[in-house]
């Protein structure tokens, strides 16, 4: 590393340095330092710099397997493993308490075998560490500064951990003391990839140690990568995880093989993560320790995870009533005292005739239930337009046609010179960026006529909001969306360097957003020919099914 930055990192350890224990054999500090961040949209232990809405919250449960935790060594003869085996079952959460506010907090089980066998046979009764055990809780903190999607540069967050000393640190479970941990984490998206990385300190009110390692001040260091494929099947936001971490001794950072006693945890984890039910995933991921074998650099790791994620729909004015159901979404105050359901500050306590959840006072529809982004009137067609603006309520149509279907001697996609243009709309779920099955057959005329139109391209895939919820939400929606629909091509069979996708949000409607129908019109996904990979390409009307 380079000469004036290593003398910087050595000047900030001596400000922090502790006295080395005393006691070759205090213990007091965990075998497995590098944990997995609880915090939601991350990566494995990197935390990520884009939070979720408002009231969002996700509950998991992980079980973390690690094989070859701490080596012993004799000389330069490795004698083994003083813990061959752990496995931590950790339990935990988040809550998106503010736009750009999220608590986070982790309890964990820990079993372990012990090799103490190998200390005995050189000399060394010791009392050998507990198989079961509790380890430290961790609480957690972050707060976004900055969000690409405003600033169109990186993302930023600050981070804050705190490790409770309440875990078996005779074990090699927990810290005996405090450790708090500042950091920054910074994300880049380009596309279907989201760069991570992270920087920061590890502080320990009382520094660990066992024979001759000691564990103290650390600084941390981490970097990876998010890729989002397309769907497979059931499995959907599937994503590929990669990353490095590391933690080193602020009393003489960096030092990977020239120090006995101040040890670099480093790691390298890979993973998958895919949702398959609704509001349900799955998480598998294996790591190693780099370089040689022992603390912080596990011979093999195994992480198997299951979350449930609930986003919450967009509440700009944090009055609990979402936006699409809330008749003033801008304003929170409550001045009359009342039971304020619709979300405005002055009406009288309003009822809700269909059970709905939209107070009848914003209902288009009061005497028959319907979703909220639909007014509160019903879909049977199932086509996003509410039956009661529908012209044809019983066959699914684009809202260009008032909810009508196309002429049956009209071509579903139609190659034209500038874009290619679909005679209905792709339809997500609510604020998701599922594509609702309905809309398959759709793309797959889509896929058809690029593979027929091998010439054709690239294509840009762009995303529209309508203006329900706030800009920030319906931008990032909006790219989500067009993501998606770049992924199910993509699983079609069209090559990806054809394909592009970005999104607007709401700021490009074709109509104003003052009805149910035209903000149908302004949910829309278009596909435009940004270049012609061949300068006149043939033509070919899509195959008939």
């Amino acid at each position: 590393m380079p000469r004036l930055v290593r003398t910087l990192l050595l000047g900030l350890a001596l400000l922090a340095m502790p006295a080395l224990a005393d006691d070759p054999f205090a213990r007091g500090f965990d075998a497995v330092p590098l944990k997995l961040t609880p915090l939601a949209n991350s990566g494995l232990q990197l935390e990520g710099a884009e939070t979720r809405t408002r009231r969002s919250w996700q509950l998991y449960s992980l079980l973390d397997l690690n094989f070859g935790v701490m080596a012993l060594k004799l000389g330069d003869q490795r004698l083994g493993d003083l813990i061959p085996f752990r496995a931590d079952l950790r339990i935990g959460g988040s809550y998106q308490v503010l736009d750009r506010l999220e608590v986070g907090a982790e309890l964990p089980v820990i079993g372990q075998i012990n090799g103490f066998r190998l200390l005995a046979d050189q000399g060394f009764q010791l009392p050998p560490p507990n198989a079961v055990g509790l380890g430290a809780p961790r609480l957690l903190g972050r707060f976004q500064i900055l969000r690409q999607s405003e600033i169109p540069i990186v993302s930023l967050a600050a981070v804050l951990e705190a490790r409770l000393p309440i875990g078996d640190g005779f074990s090699f479970m927990a810290d005996r003391g405090f450790v708090v941990s500042p950091r920054l984490a910074v994300e880049r998206a380009f596309g279907p990839v989201r760069i991570l990385a992270n920087g920061g300190w590890r502080f320990r009110t009382a520094p660990g140690q066992f024979l001759n390692l000691y564990v103290g001040q650390e600084f941390l260091l981490g970097g990876g990568a998010i890729v989002t494929l397309p769907d497979f099947g059931r499995l959907t936001n599937n994503q590929l995880l990669a990353e490095v971490n590391l933690a080193t001794a602020t009393e003489a950072p960096f030092t990977f093989r020239d120090s006995e006693a101040l040890k670099t945890p480093l790691e390298l984890m890979v993973g998958a993560r895919s949702t398959v039910a609704k509001d349900w995933s799955v998480l598998v991921a294996v790591g190693r320790g780099l370089g040689e074998s022992g603390y912080g650099r596990e011979a093999f790791r195994l992480v198997l995870g299951v979350r449930f994620e609930h986003i919450a729909e967009p509440d700009q004015d944090g009055d609990g009533i979402p936006d699409v159901r809330d008749g003033c979404p801008a304003i929170p105050e409550d001045k009359d005292g009342k039971e304020d359901t619709d979300g405005c500050p002055e009406d009288e306590p309003v009822s809700d005739s269909d059970g709905d959840g939209v107070p009848d006072t914003v209902d288009g529809c009061p005497e028959a239930p319907g979703p909220g982004p639909l007014d509160g009137c019903p879909d049977k067609d199932g086509d996003q337009i509410p039956d009661n603006v529908d012209k044809c309520p019983d066959k699914p149509g684009p809202p260009e046609l008032n909810g009508c279907p196309p002429p049956e001697e009209e071509e579903a996609v139609v190659l034209e010179a500038e874009k290619i243009r679909i005679n209905n709309q792709i339809l997500f779920e609510f604020g998701s960026n599922r594509i609702d099955p309905k809309s398959f057959p759709l793309l797959d005329e889509v896929a058809k006529v690029l593979q027929a139109n091998p010439g054709v391209g690239p294509v840009l895939i762009e995303g529209h909001t309508d203006n329900v919820g706030p800009k920030a939400f319906n931008l990032d929606l909006s790219k989500r969306r067009a993501k998606a629909v770049e992924d199910y091509l993509v699983g079609r069979g069209i090559a990806k360097e054809r394909l592009r996708s970005d999104g607007f949000g709401m700021e490009r409607p074709i109509v104003p957003n003052d009805s149910p129908i035209n903000r149908a019109k302004n949910r829309r996904t278009e596909f435009k020919l940004v270049d012609e990979i061949e300068s006149e390409p043939t033509v070919k009307p899509a195959p008939k099914k």
